[in-house]
This record gives C-alpha cells, structure tokens and sequence, in this order.
C-alpha cells in the first residue's frame, strides 16, 4: 500500500468520526444518554460515585426503565418511559411539596391554638387573683366600718350619762325587804339582827369604835363592801347586805352567829 493512498484514507475515516451520527442511530445515541442519567441520578440518590456502576447497569437500567436496546422504533417511542419518568418524579416532588406545606399549615395552627389556651388560662388566672383581691379588699372594708361603728356606739354610750336611778322611798326596813326580795323569813333575822346592833337608826355611832350606821360597820368594813361610808340609810343597807352575803351567806346566817358570839 502506498502512503498516498493510507494517508487518505485516514483522513476520510477521521472525518466520519466527526461528522454526526445518522438518524437512524439516534435512538440509541437517546438510549444511552438516558442510561447516563439514570445512573448519575442513582449515584446522587445513593451518594455513590459513578465510577463504581459496573458497565452492565446501562442495560439494567434501560430495561427497567422499559426502554429497549434494539434501535429499532421511533425516537417518541424510546423516550416515552423517561418522559414517564420525570411526570412521575414531577408528580411526587409536587406532592411532598403540598404535604410539607400542610404539615407546616397544621404545625402552625397547633402552635396558634395552644399559644391561644395558653393566653386564655392566664387572662383566667388573672381575672381570678382580681376578684379575690377585691373580694379581700370589700371584706376588709367591711370589718373596718364595723369597728368604726361599734366605737362610735361605744364612745356615744360612754358620753351619754345613765339615767339616774329612783331615789329609794319608804321606810329603811321596806327597802331592806324588797332588797330580800320579798323574802320575809330572811327579813325577820335581819330585823332582829340590825335592830340589836343599831335600831335601824343610819347615824348611830359606837362611842368606843369606829362602828357606824345601821349595820354598824366598822371603817375597814365598809371598805370590803366596795361602797364607801356614807350617812345615807339606804346605801348603808346596801353594804350591809353585801357583807352578810359574802360572810354568812344570808341574813339568818348573820343573825344566828350574832346570837351565839355577840357580834357578826
């Protein structure tokens, strides 16, 4: 063979190398871009490297992707399954899009209703601890105008003078009985008794001791009565009676014990 010849002969088939492929080898060139694809898409899905595909997962591939390796069929009919492919990839990212979206929707108004709850319970709890404090306060303010009102009565009462009591009338022994009450037996023993000691008269005067008056006390004995001596006959009888209630414990006591001793 002569140089001529071999040197242009490699020109020529240099040349078809660069010219486009035919349409009839366009299917395949479709089937392989694909098998390109579905493992650069395999690798990102799995994080594998490409390089670690073996040579014979084109054909896996291309076979589950329904797309056959015979060249024969028109170019529509072998990208089919990949246009498939991406409507149903385009139909799922769609979805979980939507699906995110109401979970952040429903994420949202969860967060809403209990911020809600949340902001209704404490309006409560204040509106509770309002009430209380006001039902304390009125309560307060009740006990303080009933104190004001009870002192005012009291210091009303206090400024008010007492009626004076009805000047006792009739005879010292008439005012002693009703003192009895009535009682005519007691009566009689301290008729009997006050009659010896005095004779009833309110200045009689014991002319060797400080006895005075009808019962005839003595000065320390007027003072154990808690009434003070006096000339007045009526008072004298209430400390007399006083003091034979609190020492013999009736008249007929006191008469009894003058009757045996001499005094009482």
């Amino acid at each position: 063979m002569s140089p001529r010849t071999t040197s242009h002969r490699s020109t020529r088939s240099f040349r078809s190398r660069l010219r486009p492929p035919s349409a009839g080898r366009r299917p395949s060139v479709y089937l392989a871009v694909a098998a390109a694809g579905a493992v650069l898409l395999g690798t990102a899905t799995t994080g594998e490297p490409a390089a670690s595909a073996e040579p014979a997962a084109a054909v896996s591939i291309a076979d589950q992707l329904g797309i056959s390796a015979d060249p024969t069929g028109s170019v529509d009919e072998q990208i089919a399954p990949l246009e498939a492919l991406a409507a149903s990839r385009g139909e799922r990212e769609s979805a979980e899009k939507d699906a995110a979206q109401e979970q952040r929707a429903r994420d949202k108004a969860a967060a809403e209703a209990a911020r809600k709850k949340k902001a209704a319970a404490e309006a409560a709890r204040k509106e509770a601890a309002r009430k209380a404090a006001a039902e304390e306060a009125a309560r307060e303010e009740a006990e303080r105008k009933a104190a004001e009102k009870e002192a005012a009565e009291a210091e009303a009462a206090e400024a008010e003078p007492e009626p004076a009591a009805a000047a006792p009338s009739g005879s010292y022994q008439d005012y002693a009985l009703s003192k009895l009450g009535g009682d005519s037996s007691q009566f009689s023993c301290l008729e009997s008794l006050w009659g010896r000691e005095s004779g009833w008269n309110p200045d009689a005067q014991n002319p060797s001791s400080t006895a005075y008056g009808i019962p005839q006390f003595l000065d320390s004995t007027w003072a154990s009565t808690g009434i003070a001596k006096t000339s007045d006959g009526y008072r004298q009888i209430d400390a007399g009676l006083i003091y034979i209630e609190s020492r013999y414990g009736s008249p007929c006591g006191a008469w009894s014990h003058s009757q045996s001793t001499g005094w009482y």
